[in-house]
C-alpha cells in the first residue's frame, strides 16, 4: 500500500521514519506469514513520473512467531521546496504530567463531536486552519477555506466512543501527542448512533502540539 507522507515533512533534509507491524486481532504474536517491504518514492508534479527516493526492498523479520510486534526504522533525504513550521518550535509535551495531558486531549473528543454534529463550519475552520494551510503547502496546492460541504448530512447522528478506551501516545520526539484505540491510527473515532447499513462513522487522524508553555493544545496534523 502507498501512504502519503508530505504533511509530516516540515522542510528539506534528512527525514526519519518508523514502520510498526502488529499481530492479527486477538493474537499475541506476529503471523509466520508476516512480511514487510519498504520503499519511498516521489511523483513529479508535471508528468507524474515516479522517482525512487529509497529503493523498495523486503525487510528481514526473524523469529516472527515469538514477536509481539516488529519495528523497522530508517532515514532518507527529502528534496522539497516548501518549509512548514508545524511543531518545529513547539514544547516537548512528553515531559508534562501524563494524566493532565491525557485529560486535555480527551476534552477534544466532545468538542469535535459537537462541531461535526452541528456542522459548525466557523469553529471547524478556526481549529483546522493552521493544519490545512500546511497541508496545502506540502501538496503544492492553493489553500482554500473550508465550506459546509465538509460535513455529511449523516454526521449529525454521530456518537463518541468512551474516553476510557483511548491511550496517550507521543510522536516527533515528544512534540506531538494524540490518543489512540488499540491497533488503530491516532485520533478519535465516532460511530453512528444506529449501526446499520445506512450508518456512517468517521475516524479523525489527529496530532496535537503546544506552541508555548501555558498555552492550550492545538491540532497541527
Amino acid at each position: 500500500m502507498d501512504w502519503p507522507i508530505n504533511q509530516y515533512m516540515l522542510e528539506a533534509g534528512i527525514q526519519s521514519f518508523e514502520v510498526k507491524i502488529l499481530p492479527y486481532k486477538n493474537h499475541e504474536t506476529l503471523s509466520e506469514k508476516a512480511q514487510l517491504e519498504v520503499g519511498i518514492h516521489s511523483v513529479d508534479a508535471d508528468d507524474d513520473s515516479r522517482i525512487e527516493i529509497l529503493e523498495r526492498k523486503e525487510v528481514s523479520i526473524s523469529d516472527k512467531q515469538q514477536l509481539p510486534a516488529f519495528i523497522h526504522k530508517g532515514t532518507f533525504n527529502a528534496k522539497i521546496p516548501y518549509k512548514n513550521t508545524g511543531w518545529k518550535n513547539s514544547m516537548n509535551i512528553e515531559k508534562e504530567d501524563g494524566k493532565k495531558l491525557l485529560s486535555e486531549i480527551l476534552q477534544w473528543n466532545s468538542k469535535l463531536l459537537n462541531i461535526y454534529t452541528s456542522s459548525n463550519i466557523e469553529e471547524y475552520n478556526k481549529i483546522y486552519t493552521d493544519r490545512d494551510k500546511e497541508f496545502a503547502a506540502a501538496y503544492y496546492i492553493e489553500y482554500e477555506k473550508n465550506t459546509s460541504d465538509v460535513f455529511h448530512s449523516k454526521f449529525k447522528h454521530l456518537t463518541a466512543l468512551p474516553n476510557d478506551l483511548y491511550q496517550l501516545v507521543f510522536y516527533a520526539g515528544g512534540k506531538l501527542a494524540s490518543v489512540k484505540l488499540p491497533d488503530e491510527l491516532p485520533g478519535f473515532t465516532y460511530d453512528p448512533k444506529i449501526k446499520d447499513e445506512n450508518g456512517l462513522g468517521i475516524s479523525l487522524i489527529l496530532f496535537f502540539h503546544r506552541k508555548k508553555q501555558g498555552e492550550p493544545l492545538e491540532i497541527i496534523r
